[in-house]
């Protein structure tokens, strides 16, 4: 029932009725039961002939009623209590927080003017509605305020908090101000539909387009690797600036690395400026690409971007070691080349010179042999414990081979070779092939295998085995094992670049065989992580993301443990430490270090075990945002929509009255009144029990008095 809210009381004065789980008919039975009980207690006996009739009178009344009342308890009474009240009509005022508003504009005049007209209207809507105030940004905070430092915009975050907390009859209307420029989460049009009440919106901002070039995006890959060139792509969004020429530039530092021209030939316009840059240090480094000012621009807070890029030192380098030149060299050569983070070096055992040491993985190809010997390397790779992949052919000296610990131990080789094509092991699982890589593979042509009798090793693990014609042998093909920390791999024929050719042919590209490449060298060459105190992180966070920590702790059995206190500090570019300690989570260790100012931070993290210091220490970024100054013109064409929508109006922040004369003229909006009921047993009223028991007193002193039990 619609009531005006001037008219009526907060609440009306409760109603209290009395209802019972079962029957309230019974109750006229409790009674009757108190009485027929206290009677046959207190009949004319021999007992009880001395108290006379009005004593007898007021015993049996006293007992009639403690009965009654003990046996209407068994219908579980309850009290219904009825409260009506009235509820104003709820009205959320929400101001835009965000630094754009800050960019272009008459900033005082919103802190001033506007800021003393918006509280004014909320006082006075505050009259007669329940008003509820926020500030919105990339969160929504309770109350209006007017410090602009908002990092994104997400309007439809605020449209649904406001539709979970008030959503329902309750809520009449949504006042929302801003420039209208969402740099975060969904469109907000349609949750402010769902709301199902008018939103009205205060136009702020500037729509004015001035001379501007703003620096939109850039993009780049997120890790290169030490000594590489890497792309960059510079998105330039060029307004009112036809025929004018300028440069953007990728810095190191204070130092620049690249420099492009840029030349505007429309308007608007969307420029791509490509670069590459080299990685030339070590660690997360940042980047920045600037495009330089122009006299006539509106904003050159929109010029400039930084990016952060992690540069890793620790490339993989592999070997391919061959007996002589063979196509399968070549074929392995250019699987690899596309592996990132793997560098590729082709020499041949007569030829090499270098240090066997440097590798991360050697490919020896009909190596070990007869004709060369790489004895004293093959020597130095086990007490190294360089992994290695074999690839058998003729001419290899087995015997040098088996003593070389290979996966598969190879007798009675011959001269002459067998056809042989792959057939996959469906019970391998060191690393997996998808069903159309596994499938290709098996279409593969055979490799020239030795005759011979191969015998996998105990721990092998066979990836792929032999085919002979449309026969399945347990021969292996492909076997690998692992030796300590050592890895090791033999492929137990040549012909490898017949399958780069094949795949070619029958699948238009060589991505079946080169993945399969990538994954055995990767499985190969894999370095194990031996500390045993590690601290992981994302290199790079933005300013409005918590920046998260995940410790492992191993003692010397390696086995995960959280037992000793961990602690972390965290330092920033001028030397300032901030102390944080670990949290236990499960075995291992966490640690939420909250949002911090953007800027590169180093941390190091430390333990004791058994007496053992342990620590571990890197960098990371915490990025600045810097979505709301790149767009800086005002977006009322949302506002509009919105409007349209849910059938409300936009204003300008000298309009505010016009608002507040809309929302009075509405009919529907109006208090209402809400009745609620609650139920309440009975049997937990203290009161009764101590009349229960003030009875069952009286009564037993009333007998005493008159010289009874």
């Amino acid at each position: 029932m619609g009531i005006c809210a001037h008219d009526l009381l907060p609440t009306f004065a409760p109603r209290m009725n009395l209802t019972t789980v079962h029957s309230l008919w019974l109750a006229p039975v409790c009674l009757l039961l108190g009485v027929a009980l206290a009677w046959w207690l207190y009949r004319r006996s021999a007992g009880n002939e001395g108290f006379g009739r009005s004593v007898n009178l007021l015993l049996g009344s006293l007992r009639a009623l403690v009965i009654a009342l003990v046996a209407f308890f068994l219908l579980e009474p309850m009290v219904r209590l009825m409260v009506r009240e009235i509820r104003k009509p709820v009205v959320v005022v929400a101001h835009d927080g965000s630094a754009s508003l800050m960019a272009t504009g008459d900033t005082a005049a919103l802190k001033n003017s506007y800021k003393a007209e918006l509280d004014g209207l909320v006082e006075r809507l505050g009259e007669r509605y329940e008003v509820r105030t926020f500030t919105y940004g990339q969160r929504v905070n309770e109350g209006i305020q007017f410090a602009q430092n908002e990092a994104l915009t997400d309007v439809d975050e605020l449209f649904r908090e406001v539709y979970d907390r008030f959503g329902g009859p309750d809520l009449g209307a949504v006042i929302i101000d801003g420039d209208g420029i969402v740099t975060r989460g969904r469109d907000p049009r349609t949750s402010a539909t769902r709301l199902g009440v008018p939103v009205h919106a205060v136009m702020l901002g500037d729509t004015t387009v001035r001379p501007d070039l703003a620096l939109k995006a850039v993009e780049h890959n997120r890790i290169s690797y030490l000594g590489n060139e890497f792309p960059l792509l510079a998105r330039v969004d060029a307004r009112h600036l036809v025929g004018t020429r300028t440069q953007v530039t990728v810095s190191l530092g204070d130092r620049e690395l690249a420099t492009r021209e840029l030349v505007v030939t429309g308007d608007p316009q969307l420029i791509e400026v490509p670069f590459t840059v080299k990685a030339e240090r070590p660690g997360t480094q940042r980047y920045t690409v600037r495009i330089r000012p122009m006299a006539q621009e509106a904003s050159v807070v929109n010029n400039a971007q930084d990016i952060y890029i992690d540069v890793l030192d620790d490339r993989q380098k592999v070997l391919l070691l061959g007996l002589a030149p063979h196509p399968d060299l070549g074929a392995l050569r250019f699987a690899l080349s596309g592996l990132e983070g793997y560098g590729c070096e082709l020499s041949y055992a007569a030829e090499f010179t270098g240090q066997v040491e440097e590798y991360d993985l050697v490919v020896l190809h009909q190596l070990p042999s007869t004709k060369v010997s790489v004895q004293p390397l093959l020597q130095r790779m086990v007490a190294k414990g360089i992994p290695a992949l074999f690839i058998i052919g003729q001419g290899m000296d087995m015997t040098a081979f088996n003593a070389a610990g290979a996966a598969v131990n190879v007798s009675n080789m011959r001269t002459a070779s067998t056809d042989a094509q792959a057939a996959v092991n469906p019970d391998f699982s060191l690393f997996t092939l998808d069903p159309a890589q596994a499938k290709a593979i098996e279409r593969f042509p055979p490799l020239q295998v030795p005759f011979g009798q191969y015998d996998p090793g105990r721990s092998a693990a066979v990836l792929l085995n032999q085919r002979i014609g449309a026969v399945r042998t347990q021969y292996p093909l492909l076997a690998l094992q692992q030796q300590g920390e050592r890895r090791l791999a033999t492929l137990m024929g040549e012909g490898l670049w017949r399958w780069r050719l094949a795949d070619l042919q029958q699948n238009g590209s060589t991505a079946h065989f080169d993945k399969l490449v990538h994954k055995l060298v990767q499985y190969l060459a894999i370095k194990a992580d031996k500390k045993r105190f590690r601290v992981d992180h994302l290199p790079v966070v933005n300013e409005n993301e918590p920046l998260l920590f995940q410790g492992e702790l191993y003692n010397k059995a390696y086995e995960n443990i959280n037992t000793p206190e961990a602690t972390l500090t965290l330092t920033d570019a001028e030397g300032r430490e901030y102390p944080f300690s670990f949290s236990r989570a499960g075995s291992n260790y966490r640690l939420d270090a909250g949002r911090l100012p953007a800027g590169t931070y180093t941390w190091e993290a430390v333990t004791t075990l058994d007496g053992e210091r342990l620590s571990d220490k890197g960098e990371v970024v915490v990025r600045e945002l810097m979505a709301e100054r790149v767009n800086t013109v005002a977006d009322h064409i949302l506002w509009r929509d919105i409007a349209a929508r849910t059938e409300g109006s936009v204003v300008g922040p000298g309009s505010l009255a016009e608002l507040e004369k809309q929302l009075d003229q509405r009919k529907d909006l109006v208090a209402r009144s809400y009745a609620h009921a609650s139920f309440n047993d009975l049997i937990g009223v203290k009161w009764l029990f101590f009349l229960i028991l003030t009875l069952l007193t009286v009564e037993w002193v009333v007998r005493r008095r008159n010289g009874s039990y």
